[in-house]
């Protein structure tokens, strides 16, 4: 459906674009800049991200700052967010090439570093079943990833999950 106000409309996205690029964070949706503010390092123990239901993230491109909502998880005390339809994601393009991330849990800052989780398939089978406890409110024996990006027709969306350690920890 046509806006009966294209300029109006077309000014909107303008302002919220600008508002993105000059430092503010996401709004819901609508991605933003940079995660303004002093940040410390991620705990070890993220057990505390289960009472959020979304955290916004902010990822590097050069110099520019990217920062979306996402949902996030925890297994095992360790912090996974997910990436829905991940290859054609800007966000996701960023922490593979740069794995340095800032995060807003709560009102507060902190820095990570974002790893993969496809190889282990224990751990990813851990996530998955974090993801379907918070929420689909879903308790199975045992959720497993599926393997692969979706086949050719398969509607599926190909979804990743990144562990979010904290920035020293290469494990």
């Amino acid at each position: 459906m046509r806006s009966a106000f294209p300029l109006r409309d077309a000014l909107l996205a303008l302002a919220l674009a600008t508002l993105g690029a000059l430092g503010c964070g996401p709004w819901g949706i609508v991605p933003g800049g940079p995660l303004l503010g002093s940040a410390r390092p991620l705990p070890a123990d993220a057990s505390f991200t289960e009472e959020h239901a979304l955290v916004a993230i902010e990822t590097r491109s050069g110099w520019l700052r990217h920062s979306v909502t996402v949902l996030c998880m925890a297994a095992e005390g360790r912090l996974y967010v997910m990436a829905r339809h991940a290859p054609g994601k800007r966000w996701v393009q960023n922490m593979v090439a740069d794995p340095r991330v800032r995060l807003e849990i709560g009102g507060e800052l902190y820095d990570g570093r974002a790893v993969r989780v496809d190889l282990d398939p224990a751990e990813a089978d851990r996530v998955a079943d974090a993801f379907l406890r918070k929420y689909v409110g879903v308790a199975v024996e045992r959720a497993r990833w599926l393997p692969g990006p979706p086949a050719e027709g398969d509607t599926r969306a190909e979804l990743w999950a990144f562990r979010i350690d904290p920035p020293g920890d290469a494990s």
